[in-house]
């Protein structure tokens, strides 16, 4: 198998984890609007839930980061952007 299959084959597996991390993003920040409810009095937030979802969700951002930049690496080797 030549290197650039073996590139464009990683590329494909990797733009669709982005793509699933993408979903779960978008699906944490909307459980965290929710909990974070503005009209909501403070001493009735749920701050354990909070901070987890806080947590995890900057821990997927960090890898959503991560997982773009070698998406363009990859592209970029590969003559495609």
């Amino acid at each position: 198998m030549s290197e650039r299959l073996k590139f464009e084959g990683r590329l494909v597996v990797m733009e669709k984890e982005a793509r699933q991390l993408k979903i779960s993003i978008e699906s944490n920040r909307d459980s965290l609007r929710d909990a974070v409810d503005p009209f909501e009095d403070v001493s009735n937030l749920a701050g354990e839930r909070i901070s987890g979802l806080a947590i995890m969700l900057s821990a997927q951002l960090i890898e959503y980061s991560r997982l773009l930049a070698e998406i363009r690496a990859i592209r970029k080797a590969l003559g495609k952007g």
